[in-house]
């Protein structure tokens, strides 16, 4: 569950990302930074280090964030000492940003993976299907044996070889 803290962060950022009329550019920018500090965990043992100078960091985020309005949260993220809920700022205003931007979220979960020309059929198809640009996760669970299943919103698409082995029996033991 997202923390009260980081819905607000994500709703001023829409808010300010809107106004601004780069809600898109401020959406990639903090996926960059988010993904950044996710690789490289010295990015955050220094901006949130207590000894390392405020203005060593402030000249660190201006070179890692493009956008105003991000390299502004980021400030205010380490000011406040609320760096660790960034993630789930990132989470919260994807969403948020993404109805704007008529962007749909999908996760696909596959036994083995899927190969760059499968994963764009896929997503193309999804874009087809929803009438959106798709924003696609790929997953892979060994337990599904065979098959996909995609996942949109509450939406979910099962075509696993576990859902056919499940209908199978149904159809046998209702026989």
């Amino acid at each position: 569950m997202a923390s009260t803290a980081a819905y607000h962060f994500a709703a001023s950022l829409l808010r300010l990302g809107r106004k601004a009329g780069n809600l898109a550019k401020v959406r990639e920018d903090l996926g960059r930074v988010v993904r950044l500090m996710a690789d490289e965990r010295l990015v955050t043992f220094f901006l949130m280090h207590p000894l390392v100078p405020a203005a060593r960091k402030r000249e660190f985020l201006e070179l890692v964030s493009e956008s105003e309005v991000v390299m502004r949260l980021m400030k205010i993220l380490v000011e406040t000492k609320n760096l660790a809920i960034l993630g789930e700022v990132y989470s919260q205003f994807s969403a948020m940003a993404g109805k704007d931007l008529g962007v749909v979220k999908a996760v696909a979960t596959t036994a083995g993976g899927l190969s760059g020309e499968e994963e764009a059929r896929l997503r193309q198809a999804l874009a087809e299907l929803t009438g959106a640009q798709v924003d696609l996760t790929v997953r892979t669970d060994p337990g599904l044996v065979a098959g996909i299943r995609v996942r949109i919103g509450d939406k979910v698409i099962d075509n696993t070889l576990r859902r056919e082995l499940k209908a199978v029996k149904e159809r046998l033991v209702s026989s």
